[in-house]
């Protein structure tokens, strides 16, 4: 595979999650039995050509267990921390009694490539049974050093591992009263189809060309954006730079699986369409030539062949992927100018149709986010960014969606009024058959067209369904209104805490547009016309 001139190989991120007691003794013997595991959880993973396997540790921090696995991954060459606090920092240190703890706890915050919060609780239990259920939700494959006994209290180390059991994530238990004992428990097992997956897209052959050229001028733009706001441009370029190069790629390849797609669509409609106008004139003209019927034959195999193909190539879902890669990329790239974090790849029950948090695609978008050149706080006015965003960001998506919105209007019409026509000849056409008026070959004439122009208007038809025009015009139009909306609070505010909630309402609720989306299209699969 060629290399782009920035390069946008994603690599496949295995996430490693701990729960554990916090008091242990002989902690050298449990470091064996946690390396041991460590080189257990890499054999098991795939061999895949153009994708690299990297470690990722997601860990609280807390005494005893947490650090130790933590320590034990970051041996790992590439490998990275990820870290989730139960509380704001500085009171979650008030657990940590001694200084040399405290001491332990900064050091491994500062390798953290990320570093969450959670909501805060109503009590302490409570918090430490949220971080402990959010490991696991989170995690591909649970480190759990535990004594195998009941926990004393909620957020114990028995409940999480019970929280683990219940929900089939992959489990290494450590027994700290038999630390040669290791139990591999498999529950859903691992991710491994994800890596095969995202392989493929790491493995799709791109014109570097064209990406850099597309990298190129949208960075371009995007400078000049920022002048325009005064925001500090050499402040914000990597981000814009490492961002922008996923987010093409992406984008291009979206596009050329939603081009296949649905040129692939609409020949399936127009070649059924075909082979019934050809038996049609065989039948009514040319009864004498039955050798005519062969194209009908020609055209249906050709059908089911394209119906085939793009079932195999996966044209579909990989459309419907990748365009959710690309807008994922498109906010990050903003949010991390922002050094603001992303909202949580966990579809809410309502579009939970859209994907799961065990898709490739959220594998795929947390690598390249943790992955990111991380920012120091911006010393421009707030204004400065709150201008960059209103216009870079989501003034840009109002015009993009304004214009779909009109563009498939258009569309949409364009079609109904070619479906209204034709059923209007065909109804004037049947009911000239009816009177038989005219010469037997206008007869004939008038036959033709009563059978092949609702086939026609039935492809016409199948092929607005499939594109989905007039809903895709609503959303859009919709979309409008709210993002218009979210733009005229976000300039008028000048507190700085107003705005980035601002910000991350804007995130979600273009998160929310895209999952919608494809909760719709993902059940528009390529069928026979039948």
């Amino acid at each position: 595979m060629a290399k782009d001139s920035v390069d946008t190989t994603i690599p496949a991120r295995i996430v490693i999650g701990v729960t554990g007691h916090r008091d242990l003794d002989t902690e050298s013997e449990l470091v064996s039995a946690i390396h041991s595991v460590v080189e257990r959880i890499q054999q098991m993973l795939p061999s895949i050509q153009n994708t690299s396997i990297i470690l990722s540790v997601l860990s609280p921090l807390a005494e005893g267990a947490d650090r130790l696995v933590a320590r034990e991954v970051l041996k790992a060459p590439n490998s990275s921390l990820e870290v989730i606090l139960p509380l704001p920092k500085d009171d979650y240190a008030l657990d940590f009694e001694t200084g040399e703890s405290k001491a332990e706890f900064e050091e491994l915050l500062s390798k953290a490539k990320n570093i969450g919060e959670l909501p805060t609780a109503s009590s302490r239990p409570e918090v430490y049974e949220q971080v402990g259920r959010y490991v696991v939700d989170q995690c591909d494959v649970l480190i759990a050093i535990w004594d195998g006994k009941s926990a004393e209290g909620p957020g114990g180390t028995g409940d999480i591992v019970a929280y683990a059991r219940e929900t089939n994530c992959p489990m290494f238990w450590i027994n700290i009263e038999d630390y040669g004992k290791i139990t591999f428990e498999p529950g859903r097992g691992l991710p491994l189809s994800q890596f095969r997956d995202l392989d493929e897209y790491n493995s799709e052959n791109i014109n570097t060309t064209e990406l850099n050229r597309q990298a190129k001028e949208q960075l371009a733009s995007l400078d000049n954006q920022a002048r325009n706001a005064s925001l500090p441009v050499e402040h914000v370029k990597s981000s814009l730079e490492y961002m922008l190069g996923h987010l093409v790629r992406a984008d291009i390849l979206a596009q050329r699986y939603q081009h296949l797609y649905y040129r692939s669509g609409t020949l399936v409609y127009l070649l059924a369409a075909a082979a019934i106008a050809v038996a049609a004139i065989q039948i009514i003209f040319i009864p004498e030539q039955p050798l005519i019927l062969i194209a009908e034959v020609v055209f249906m195999v050709a059908v089911l062949a394209i119906v085939w193909l793009s079932r195999r190539q996966r044209w579909h879902s990989k459309w419907l992927d990748y365009r959710f890669l690309a807008e994922r990329f498109r906010s990050a790239m903003f949010l991390a100018v922002s050094n603001i974090d992303v909202t949580s790849l966990r579809p809410p029950r309502h579009l939970s149709l859209a994907y799961s948090s065990n898709d490739w695609m959220v594998n795929a978008f947390s690598s390249v986010w943790n992955g990111r050149p991380l920012l120091q706080e911006i010393e421009a006015p707030i204004s400065s960014l709150r201008d960059f965003l209103c216009n870079a960001w989501i003034g840009e998506q109002i015009r993009y969606h304004d214009k779909t919105s009109k563009r498939h209007d258009i569309r949409h019409e364009r079609l109904l009024r070619a479906s209204n026509v034709l059923f209007g000849l065909t109804l004037v056409a049947a009911i000239l058959h009816v009177v038989s008026i005219g010469p037997h070959s206008f007869e004939n004439f008038l036959g033709l067209m009563v059978i092949a122009l609702p086939a026609t208007a039935g492809g016409i038809t199948a092929i607005r369904t499939h594109r989905d025009y007039l809903r895709n015009s609503m959303r859009s139009a919709e979309m409008v209104g709210h993002l218009k909306e979210l733009q005229n609070q976000m300039m008028k505010t000048e507190d700085r805490e107003a705005f980035f909630r601002l910000v991350a309402e804007t995130e979600e609720i273009m998160l929310h547009e895209n999952e919608d989306w494809r909760v719709v299209v993902r059940f528009h699969i390529p069928e026979l016309p039948v």
